[in-house]
């Protein structure tokens, strides 16, 4: 197995970065989703707001996991 080139090591500590960063706006847009569902008025609306909030926390799990990938390719030499 080569080892990683100095790109390579760079290119995977940004992807890392890139999805830690889309991992924490998902989480953030599932609160908002949340706090909008316990205001509605609506009890559609409600069940609306708290799918679209399911929706975001399974994303920001997603890019965990791939933020996870990217640190997997870091400590390999």
């Amino acid at each position: 197995m080569k080892n990683q080139t100095v790109g390579e090591k760079v290119g995977s500590a940004i992807g890392k970065v890139k999805e830690k960063i889309n991992q924490v706006a998902d989480k953030t847009r599932a609160e908002v989703h949340d706090a909008k569902a316990e205001v509605a008025k609506n009890p559609i609306d409600r069940g609306v707001e708290k799918i679209k909030a399911g929706v975001d926390r399974v994303k920001a799990e997603v890019h965990e996991d791939n933020a996870k990938a990217f640190d997997k390719k870091l400590k390999k030499p």
